[in-house]
């Protein structure tokens, strides 16, 4: 028997479980549970344990209601919120190595899925070129990608389980790589015949345009949040009135265009003095998370029976991935923090580069700020680009 049935009973219970994971993660900062396993994947766990027992019914009138919301409302809002805390202008003060760094590693993520897929393919699932392209966002920005490209592409259920253990598998692997390599810094160096000059003038720039406004630090207030949600609700009002009038074409839906729209807003307030709103990412986080419970709320765990293919397909990708990244880091002459921050910002974005490049050097934690930000702006858009292109290799 299915015992939630409702909208607010699923919203509810999906904020419940957020309150009670993220709650004990604050209260136990030290805890075996969270350093294992983070958090955020607790939280998918749970659900996909959830949608596995029954505990809702996902034909039911009501969770349909509460999924439909989620992707007319509260997903527009999660990007115009967490776009608008970047300002473009302010990535072009990493100067050109610091972005190439980036920019490489994309490369390599897609030359790695792309070679991984075509040997696995035969053995996974109608829609896994999908699951790759959602994962594939997240290995370029962070879970914000991952969950709009699977929006766009209908990613859902197992489908998405997948993505998500990709994605667990894959940043675990890197972030061992980056932090096995700090310590050999210098070694890198020499091999790749490198030098940091430089790095400190740009460093110095990047730190002050953000220490130009210590408003920002300030913890959000009530008058905060009211300017915050009238943007965000404005904002998807205008997305949603808009979208009825965008000629159809082949390989976008209305979900698809909600998010390259609600995005590009967010991206254009970003430019505004609306970039300035405290507790933004805080209130996108929020939406975020229950995306994901949604896009989990399908995943009856009995039915993963690809995981070893897909298990397979990110490992292979990883090797090939490697051995490209580490070519064009020789071919490019790049030092071991450009190599690593650039790195790391596509596998983590903002939750991950600062933290290695503070561990670089405390005073260019700023080019970690700023990369991370460069992956969340364009992680979506290049996923799905590659998203039709694995599309188009699973009909050869």
């Amino acid at each position: 028997m299915n015992l939630i049935t409702t909208a607010e009973g699923f919203f509810g219970f999906m904020l419940l479980l957020m309150a009670l994971i993220f709650g004990y993660e604050k209260k136990n900062p030290n805890s075996k549970l969270s350093k294992v396993i983070p958090s955020m994947l607790w939280l998918m766990i749970l659900v996909a344990v959830g949608a596995t027992i029954h505990l809702w019914d996902p034909n039911a009138e009501g969770v349909c209601a509460a999924q439909n919301i989620m992707y007319t409302t509260f997903l527009p809002m999660m990007l115009i919120m967490f776009m608008l805390t970047c300002d473009v202008r302010d990535i072009l003060k990493l100067g050109p190595r610091m972005i190439a760094s980036f920019l490489i590693t994309t490369i390599s993520v897609m030359i790695g899925f792309t070679v991984a897929f075509l040997i696995t393919k035969r053995w996974l699932p109608e829609m896994g070129w999908a699951s790759i392209a959602s994962v594939t966002g997240s290995f370029v920005g962070e879970t914000i990608n991952m969950r709009s490209v699977a929006a766009v592409f209908g990613v859902e259920g197992t489908d998405f389980a997948y993505a998500a253990m990709m994605d667990t598998i894959g940043f675990t692997v890197v972030l061992s790589v980056a932090m096995w390599i700090l310590p050999r810094q210098h070694k890198w160096n020499k091999i790749m015949k490198a030098s940091t000059e430089g790095i400190d003038e740009i460093a110095i720039k990047i730190n002050a345009s953000m220490e130009a406004h210590p408003e920002a630090k300030e913890k959000p207030v009530f008058v905060d949040y009211c300017k915050l949600f009238a943007v965000g609700m404005v904002g998807t009002a205008l997305v949603n009135f808009v979208i009825p009038f965008i000629p159809e074409v082949p390989f976008l839906n209305a979900t698809g265009w909600r998010v390259i729209l609600g995005s590009l807003l967010g991206i254009a307030l970003g430019l505004t003095p609306l970039h300035w709103l405290k507790g933004a990412k805080d209130c996108a986080n929020v939406f975020l998370y229950m995306s994901l419970c949604v896009a989990m709320s399908y995943s009856d765990l009995s039915q993963c029976t690809s995981a070893p293919a897909f298990a397979l397909a990110v490992i292979i990708m990883l090797v090939i991935m490697y051995i490209v990244w580490l070519a064009l880091c020789k071919l490019l002459k790049l030092d071991c923090f450009t190599a690593a921050v650039g790195f790391m910002a596509n596998f983590g974005g903002t939750s991950s580069a600062p933290a290695i490049a503070a561990a670089y050097n405390e005073n260019w934690i700023g080019f970690g700020i700023l990369l991370g930000f460069f992956g969340d702006l364009i992680g979506t858009g290049v996923a799905i680009a590659f998203g039709y292109f694995l599309q188009y290799l699973s009909m050869l």
